[in-house]
């Protein structure tokens, strides 16, 4: 890789500098400003590797190689692609300043190496674009001029080197606006290095031509000298570089050098044509020129086969001058009424798509990136196609449908074929219905996918209803807890988030109720077709028996009217066909909107999607539209014409015996295959539909699930700490009442403890009238709530009652969550749940059971999902499994004096 200019054989151009710059931290700011899934993992590491591709491609020495190449293609590439998702620009996109240096400007003592700084995606991507054509032009140089493969190369890199330059050209300045650029991204010098190029290539192609014939010869070296001349123009008229003088006189002397070769080789063609005079001229003319090039100090940048040419040109001046004088006599033109030499344009700069990737194997770090409004535009967009494809499909098939019922009303073309067959015979038409219906199943395969679709239909309604069901249950959960808690719930309302999910349940309950509407419109349509589909599904002898024969046409051969409506009957059969290209066409044309509103984004800040959607479904779609209109409007007068030429064939077959019962019968058949055909198709795609239709149903569900399970554990971080919120206010509730003699003990010092034998204190406690033991009077502790081990905390005080009955989990098999927080204490039981009788816990005697089933209150109640007491029957929620391995529910303290009693609803 070369930072400057290289004068050989050809000319290699500088690449470009760069300063480093951090594109990690402002595309992670622009992410999480705009909610571009910030956080996704995935997307971090995206952006981490594209911010290593910069430095790979900006900072490292890049040899002049293939491989190199690939390395600036790939930082491009992804640049070009992600400057479309990710604006890099002020105010609304990615603010990252981006510096780059001039290549051709010598730095200066004072100021420095030129550069020029803005932050725009589209300016990074022109410099990197422009050191892409530079580094094609060192490896064009470098390749073998020896060989003919190698000037392949070389002609192919400098071709497409002068197409970016042409490119960066044409759009350095819109993106620059008023800045003042470095002297290699002048548009003058971009023109001049592009010339150049084509120049160098029209150079390898006319190298590579050193076996052809002189002609062709002649040719391709006129054309080289005209690019050169082009080239030496382009850099004198341009910006003054001091780095280009070089270059410039290189053009100049390759411009000469090319003439006196054209001259020469049209020289040699002559010479073999026999115009031995006009060859000495033109010898003669290029002697001036070549003893310039001789003489001059910078004959070098022409080449090393400056020297041999000059011999030889010579040697054939003297040789071709002396068979002139004393052999062919020619008279010798004076040079300046010579004609020039037209050249052979071989090299072209090759344009630059800018829609194309560079790389071979492009692969897009960001696929998934879209702006938000981006993303919802599009949906808008697709539903707005569909709707448009879906009328136009439409039109197509009620048009088909008219045209197959009139058809089959009229026995066509089956009552044709009876004309050319005797009165035995099966008209071919009906043959090859039958052999259709039986290919593709015939009555049983309508059967199995009549009775597949219930289940689909049930399948999805089910999943719908589970769906909604789950919402509906955290919804009631929610509304309950906020009455309880009032204003300490300060939860958005369940009502409030689950809105976006109903209605997209509402629209997937107005599907499935039009679903079944079509469903019962094909069933009845089967009803109506079932006999003769089942006639056509026989063997041929037995369908044979089932058709009535027919009279004898065939003295109708021939007849005008006969001729006519065979040739209506071929027009129904191609429009048919041509609506079925015009379907295919309308079901499978696509092209891709995410460009359009992103660039809509960028410019506007906002996307107005509905007149850019209308304007590209009106462009892309209305060629199809204007066909189906063509189709439908033409169908009027052809059936029109079918049916006064079948009341003419009609008038025609009057008093051929048995006709009516047979047209009938192929009546019929004709219909049945139309309704097969229909039925078949429209089974079909109401079996995708309701398949493609579940896995709608799955997301959905999905989402209800997720986000239910983002409630509930929201739930619990709240009621957990509301419960912290209580604890931590215990010590201003009012003391609990205790006994007299428990406030005297209180009002004098303790005594020091009695002996161990002996306990005076809690015998005299053991009269006290309170519900459940304290300790002895001598050991209690001053005010405050009893201190309860938080393994026995009671449940939280107003926590909503648990509906008997309650409907079981949606998901069984899902995994369960972790149990409701401890609640406070004094909390009334869970209504609905059979409380447990309390179990003894360390050493306190055990509570007796209150008449009518009753317990003391203040117990905690099974919570769902947790195993039961030791020696108890397990409690379970319905539908939820009980969990192995959960600690066990210790029975809290007995009821003190003053506490909260049961509601007055409290079943024990």
């Amino acid at each position: 890789m070369s930072y400057e200019v290289e004068v050989g054989r050809f000319l290699n151009l500088p690449l470009k500098k760069t300063i480093d710059v951090d594109l990690v931290k402002p595309m992670e700011a622009f992410i999480k400003n705009n909610n571009l899934n910030k956080s996704d993992e995935d997307l971090m590491r995206s952006v981490r590797e594209f911010d290593a591709i910069r430095k790979n491609a900006t900072a490292k020495a890049l040899d002049k190689h293939d491989s190199s190449l690939k390395v600036l293609y790939q930082y491009y590439d992804q640049l070009s692609s992600l400057n479309k998702k990710m604006p890099f620009c002020e105010g609304v996109g990615v603010n990252v300043l981006f510096t780059w240096k001039g290549s051709l400007d010598k730095k200066k003592l004072t100021s420095g190496t030129p550069k020029l700084s803005i932050a725009n995606g589209n300016f990074e991507l022109l410099c990197v674009l422009y050191n892409i054509a530079a580094l094609m032009t060192q490896i064009g140089s470098n390749s073998n001029l020896k060989t003919d493969d190698g000037l392949k190369v070389g002609a192919k890199y400098f071709m497409e080197s002068a197409g970016v330059f042409n490119y960066v050209k044409d759009h350095i300045s819109r993106v620059v606006g008023n800045l003042a650029v470095t002297s290699d991204l002048n548009p003058t010098t971009l023109h001049s290095f592009a010339a150049i190029m084509v120049a160098q290539a029209q150079e390898c192609f006319y190298m590579k031509a050193a076996a052809m014939k002189p002609k062709l010869q002649a040719k391709l070296a006129a054309q080289v000298a005209t690019y050169y001349k082009d080239a030496a123009n382009a850099i004198g008229s341009g910006e003054r570089i001091s780095s280009l003088n070089q270059a410039l006189e290189q053009c100049q002397l390759k411009r000469i050098y090319y003439e006196c070769r054209a001259e020469y080789h049209e020289a040699k063609a002559l010479v073999d044509g026999g115009s031995y005079g006009e060859a000495v001229a033109r010898l003669k003319r290029i002697e001036p020129p070549m003893k310039i090039l001789m003489k001059s100090q910078s004959k070098n940048l022409v080449g090393t086969d400056l020297n041999a040419f000059n011999t030889l040109y010579n040697a054939e001046l003297k040789q071709i001058e002396k068979d002139n004088s004393f052999i062919y006599l020619d008279m010798v033109p004076k040079p300046d009424t010579l004609s020039p030499i037209s050249g052979a344009v071989v090299a072209k700069a090759k344009v630059f798509d800018e829609t194309e990737k560079l790389s071979a194997k492009f692969n897009d770090m960001f696929t998934a990136l879209v702006p938000l409004s981006v993303h919802n535009a599009l949906e808008v967009h697709d539903g707005k196609k569909k709707e448009l494809v879906g009328r136009q499909i439409d039109r197509l098939r009620e048009s088909n449908n008219l045209l197959n019922g009139v058809m089959s009303s009229l026995n066509l073309p089956a009552a044709l074929e009876d004309v050319n067959s005797s009165g035995g015979d099966l008209p071919a038409s009906i043959l090859e219905k039958s052999r259709t219906v039986c290919s593709k199943g015939g009555v049983e395969t309508i059967d199995q996918l009549l009775k597949d679709l219930p289940d689909a239909l049930e399948r999805n309604r089910q999943i719908l209803n589970e769906s909604v069901r789950v919402l509906d249950l955290e919804q009631t959960t929610d509304t309950e807890l906020r009455q309880n808690f009032g204003d300490k719930w300060t939860r958005k309302p369940s009502s409030e988030l689950t809105a976006p999910l109903r209605q997209e349940a509402a629209k997937y309950q107005n599907i499935i109720e039009n679903a079944k509407k079509a469903d019962a419109i094909v069933r009845e349509k089967y009803h109506t077709n079932r006999e003769g589909i089942e006639i056509l599904g026989l063997p041929e002898p037995e369908l044979k028996k089932k058709i009535p024969a027919a009279g004898s046409l065939a003295s109708l051969k021939g007849n005008p009217v006969i001729v006519e409506l065979k040739m209506l009957c071929e027009k129904v059969e191609t429009i048919k066909a041509e609506r079925e290209v015009i379907e295919n066409e309308l079901r499978e044309t696509k092209f891709d909107m995410t460009d359009i509103f992103v660039q809509a984004l960028t410019s506007d800040g906002a996307i107005d999607e509905n007149p850019l959607s209308v304007q590209h479904l009106d462009r892309v779609y209305q060629p199809l539209i204007q066909q189906v209109n063509e189709s439908t409007d033409s169908q009027k007068n052809l059936l029109a014409n079918i049916q006064r030429a079948s009341e003419q064939f009609s008038v025609l077959k009057q008093q051929t015996a048995g006709g009516n019962q047979r047209e009938e019968m192929l009546k019929k058949l004709a219909a049945a295959y139309d309704g097969f055909q229909e039925l078949s198709s429209h089974l079909t795609e109401g079996g995708k539909f309701y398949n493609d239709l579940t896995g709608l149903l799955l997301k959905l569900q999905t989402k209800c699930s997720d986000l239910v399970f983002a409630r509930k554990t929201e739930k619990e971080y709240l009621m957990r700490d509301l419960q912290q919120g209580i604890i931590g206010n215990a010590s201003e509730v009012a003391d609990p009442q205790v006994p007299a003699h428990i406030q005297e003990a209180r009002s004098v010092p303790p005594a020091r403890p009695p002996p161990p034998a002996s306990a005076p204190s809690a015998i005299s406690l053991s009269s006290a009238p309170v519900p459940a033991p304290r300790a002895p009077p001598a050991t209690t502790q001053a005010v405050g709530p009893p201190q309860i081990p938080a393994h026995q905390q009671a449940p939280y005080a107003g926590y909503p009652a648990a509906q008997a009955g309650a409907a079981p989990a949606p998901y069984s098999n899902y995994p369960m969550q972790t149990p409701y927080p401890p609640q406070p204490y004094g909390y009334p039981p869970q209504g609905g749940y059979q409380p447990q009788p309390p179990q003894q816990q360390y050493g306190y005697p055990q509570q007796q059971q209150q008449q009518g089933g009753q317990y003391y209150p203040g117990y905690p109640q099974q919570q769902p999902g947790y195993p039961g007491q030791p020696g108890q029957p397990q409690q379970q929620q319905p539908g939820y499994p009980g969990q192995p391995g959960q600690p066990q529910q210790y029975a809290a303290y007995p009821q003190q004096p003053g506490q909260q009693q049961p509601p007055p609803n409290y079943q024990g």
